[in-house]
């Protein structure tokens, strides 16, 4: 065979070889071959002539990373692509945000932190989880906090002194 179709062979291999890298996980085995062949095909190419050398080098410099990022965009269309990475799911209105309405009822109610609030975390209030902020600086998890106002959509609290349990001696 003469250098040349060898040389073109070769190059077309590894770029096939470099494109199937993106969609099949082969762990970069693929990429060395791929890379292995595409340097083999230029070495074909500059044994035929220096000009086929260049020409076959600056081709491979160019329709490589042109052939990758058309193949990095199509991966979320391929099968294994859907597999590894679904869409992302469509969020209506309710799932963007808290109905406001619901929070209204809790302002002036105390509730305890669930996760600590730096500045936002979860607090609980009559068994009802809710996102909260807090009002000024950090409040640990497990602390009682009193619901001041609602900003925006979301519930500002305030860390509240633990109320004091009544001893079994007083009435």
């Amino acid at each position: 065979m003469e250098e040349l179709t060898v040389a073109v062979i070769l190059q077309v291999v590894g770029i096939v070889l470099l494109v199937f890298e993106v969609f099949i996980p082969s762990h970069g085995a693929l990429s060395v071959g791929g890379l292995a062949c595409l340097g083999a095909g230029v070495w074909c190419a500059f044994r035929f002539s220096s000009a086929a050398g260049y020409v076959s080098t600056l081709l491979a410099c160019i329709i490589v990373p042109s052939l990758i990022v058309t193949a990095v965009k199509m991966w979320h269309r391929t099968p294994l692509g859907r597999k590894i990475s679904p869409p992302n799911p469509r969020l209506t209105d309710a799932d963007k945000s808290v109905d406001v309405s619901t929070l209204g009822p809790l302002v002036g109610t105390i509730g305890r932190t669930i996760t600590p609030l730096r500045p936002v975390g979860t607090c609980e209030f009559d068994g009802r989880r809710v996102e909260c902020v807090a009002e000024m600086g950090l409040i640990p998890g497990g602390q009682c906090v009193r619901a001041v106002r609602i900003e925006g959509r979301e519930l500002v609290v305030q860390p509240q002194p633990a109320e004091p349990t009544p001893s079994d001696g007083s009435a």
